[in-house]
């Protein structure tokens, strides 16, 4: 025998999913987040606070951070362009923009790129296991071709 649902029974489990969804969107893009406001402050080591030690790219990411915050002014600025949550997984895509304006002669240099953030539920909190393309955050001076 088929069970019947009421309608409004239907209604608060779709919206409760939707309160679920939004409260994940909202957990992730505070992470990435942290990690703009974390480098903007100039605190390499609190930048790293959302990103989970096993990354592959942990420790090379770290000394990036700590190279950008050692010789730059930083302004982040990013622009979410696609969000994807699900089972405990989000692939986020982000257009950010990077300003560095150099400690010592004052020049700056501004980058923009479409970066990849994965993050996975770990425990109770959304951890960065992943960000693409790495080498945004070199904090070598881009050459000119």
């Amino acid at each position: 025998m088929a069970a019947i649902v009421p309608s409004r029974l239907l209604a608060l489990l779709a919206l409760s999913a939707v309160c679920v969804s939004a409260q994940q969107s909202r957990a992730v893009r505070e992470q990435i987040g942290h990690v703009a406001s974390a480098l903007s402050a100039g605190h390499p080591q609190e930048a790293m606070d959302p990103f989970d030690k096993s990354f592959e790219g942990y420790s090379r990411l770290r000394t990036y951070f700590t190279g950008l915050t050692d010789g730059y002014t930083i302004v982040n600025e990013m622009d979410i362009t696609d969000e994807q949550i699900e089972n405990r997984q989000a692939t986020i895509t982000i257009h950010w923009t990077m300003t560095l304006s150099d400690m010592v002669n004052g020049l700056s240099e501004s980058r923009e790129e479409d970066l990849t953030v994965k993050l996975a539920m770990k425990k109770y909190d959304w951890q960065i296991v992943d960000i693409s393309p790495l080498e945004f955050f070199n904090p070598e001076p881009k050459k000119s071709k």
